[in-house]
């Protein structure tokens, strides 16, 4: 039976991203605007960050339901 659709590869970040783990909270700024959140899951130049709510950002974690890929290059460490 096929599996359509269903890749297993293992995604290995880039030199810039080994520092950045799982459950790391990171900042960065999107739209002039300074934000919050913690990585979800690496890509091999990106992470998956899931947003801290703030009362300042409701329009962006609504329109992105609460998650953004980023840059490793746009994040800092908190």
């Amino acid at each position: 039976m096929a599996t359509f659709g269903k890749f297993e590869t293992t995604i290995v970040p880039s030199q810039e991203g080994s520092t950045f783990e799982v459950a790391t909270p990171v900042t960065f700024t999107i739209h002039g605007i300074q934000q919050t959140g913690t990585i979800t899951k690496q890509l091999k130049n990106s992470a998956v960050v899931e947003l801290n709510e703030t009362a300042d950002n409701q329009k962006l974690v609504t329109q992105s339901n609460g998650v953004l890929i980023i840059n490793y290059k746009q994040l800092t460490k908190i």
